[in-house]
């Protein structure tokens, strides 16, 4: 038997003009009704990313409240997980990878949407942080549909209809990614997976740039290495601090953002000696067009 829901009437409040919207009075580990839901739903698509205040949530409780938004997926990186709650991942700076080493982030230190390597690639992520360093360490954000409407018309035209080959990472970045990610890409089956370089937002209709730098092979009809710097060239006139939004973390934040209209990059701007560690989940999405 499902649980009532609570009477619960959240304040959502903008946070940047383009980007970012802050809601609080609200407890996600408790049962929310369905116009409740559906208000947190288009406030995330309507600004692109909803930073959920005072949670305190256990992984299981987090995925429960991921769940609201829609179905989730699984990480493709499986050796991070909560334990016994396999749909939410750890993100830390204290993991090791197979050689004892630190695991390499290097990828997300750049401006990327997730997972552009499958079919299905997420509509949404969500992050929440358990543990953090002093200061720093945030997750920087940006409206990509706003930063394709102000392109050049013809930097615009030029980029519609054309497609990115996506793999796990790129054969461009393998000497600066986590070693077990570039074995995992060298035993994956079949060949790259064909996206748009600018997506169409399914439930807005809107436009967006988007990819991800590290797992573009190439764009079709261009070399790896030309099409690392065309989209390094892209971001360049595309980023404008008006469409951006740095948030800085504290505990109890569910930070939730759209895959379809948004970028993001981590933060390494603290003291690593210092543990940040951060539960994720992932919505499954839709095949971008």
């Amino acid at each position: 038997m499902s649980m009532p829901a609570h009477d619960q009437s959240p304040q959502i409040t903008k946070i940047r003009e383009h980007i970012g919207a802050e809601v609080t009075g609200i407890d996600l580990s408790q049962p929310v009704d369905e116009e409740t839901r559906q208000r947190l739903y288009d406030a995330l698509v309507d600004n692109i990313a909803l930073v959920i205040r005072d949670q305190n949530f256990t992984a299981a409780q987090f995925q429960a409240a991921g769940e609201l938004f829609g179905e989730l997926m699984e990480d493709q990186n499986r050796r991070y997980l909560a334990p016994g709650v396999p749909m939410v991942s750890i993100l830390s700076n204290h993991h090791k990878d197979s050689q004892g080493k630190q695991a390499k982030v290097a990828n997300s230190a750049t401006w990327h949407t997730d997972h552009t390597n499958q079919a299905l690639p997420p509509k949404f992520t969500s992050l929440y942080p358990v543990a953090l360093p002093d200061r720093g360490g945030g997750t920087a954000l940006c409206n990509m549909r706003a930063a394709y409407e102000a392109l050049p018309d013809d930097l615009r035209q030029r980029i519609d209809g054309m497609q990115t080959a996506n793999t796990l990472i790129s054969s461009a970045r393998t000497d600066t990614a986590n070693p077990d990610i570039v074995q995992d890409q060298q035993e994956a089956d079949g060949g790259p997976m064909i996206h748009p370089l600018v997506r169409t937002h399914p439930e807005r209709g809107t436009k967006a740039i988007w990819f991800h730098q590290g797992k573009t092979e190439r764009i079709l009809d261009m070399e790896p290495g030309e099409t690392q710097e065309f989209l390094a060239a892209l971001l360049e006139v595309a980023m404008r601090p008006e469409f951006t939004y740095t948030h800085e973390y504290r505990l109890g934040d569910m930070l939730i953002l759209d895959n379809r209209s948004a970028m993001h990059k981590a933060g390494f701007d603290y003291d690593h000696s210092q543990h940040r560690m951060l539960y994720r989940l992932l919505v499954r999405g839709e095949r971008p067009f």
